[in-house]
């Protein structure tokens, strides 16, 4: 019984490294609605998404995390359309230990030939007001997602402490060096608001569609 107490409230730790939005690629058209459910690496158990558009360009999202940590608003609007191409900012706050606010400009192309397919890349600054050791964290980064008919969504990104964190050009080694003044690792041995692993964001969402039976 101890080993499982134990290693639940690991998870529940590890699940705070940081977060970020579930957002719909393909802009929701008014009152339009979707839910899913999204597993990543940063918050270990899933999170429920639901996403309502508020007019033709723009939606809000909420999330939902196991116990609470993942979840988070956000606001999308696309500011510019031509054709088959979107550019969409999306504003986010998620709460986790490391909780944080988010700027996401993202460029997208969808593919009428396959509707619901979308491939999309953008940018991100991430701003840790106040982290597990009591620091701040701002961050910046690029992220590559695709979207499968409307029913899968990938995403991948990585977001960098340009001030406080590990230096870019160690990112990769094997045993990074950590500043004194801001530890990449807590006391407790987990990633602390300046880890590079607080940086990686990795998650595959599923369209709660995919759950439902068919009638």
């Amino acid at each position: 019984m101890k080993k499982v107490i134990v290693i639940i409230v690991g998870l529940v730790i590890l699940m705070g490294c940081a977060a970020h939005p579930t957002i719909s690629p393909i802009p929701l058209k008014e009152d339009e609605v979707r839910t899913a459910i999204t597993f990543s690496y940063e918050n270990i158990l899933p999170v429920f998404v639901y996403r309502k558009g508020i007019s033709d360009v723009s939606d809000y999202g909420i999330r939902i995390g196991l116990p609470i940590y993942g979840s988070g608003i956000d606001y999308s609007h696309t500011v510019f359309q031509r054709g088959d191409f979107y550019d969409i900012i999306n504003f986010a706050f998620s709460l986790t230990p490391n909780s944080s606010f988010d700027m996401t400009y993202y460029s997208v192309r969808t593919f009428p030939i396959k509707p619901g397919n979308a491939l999309y890349s953008g940018f991100r600054a991430m701003y840790i007001p106040k982290g597990i050791n009591g620091n701040e964290s701002i961050r910046v980064g690029a992220l590559l997602g695709l979207l499968i008919s409307q029913k899968v969504g990938i995403e991948l990104g990585y977001f960098h402490d340009l001030d406080k964190g590990q230096p870019i050009e160690k990112i990769v080694a094997m045993e990074p060096e950590n500043d004194p003044r801001y530890p990449a690792i807590t006391d407790f041995g987990f990633p602390s608001e300046n880890s590079r692993l607080v940086g990686l964001s990795l998650q595959v969402s599923l369209s709660t569609a995919i759950f439902q039976k068919k009638k």
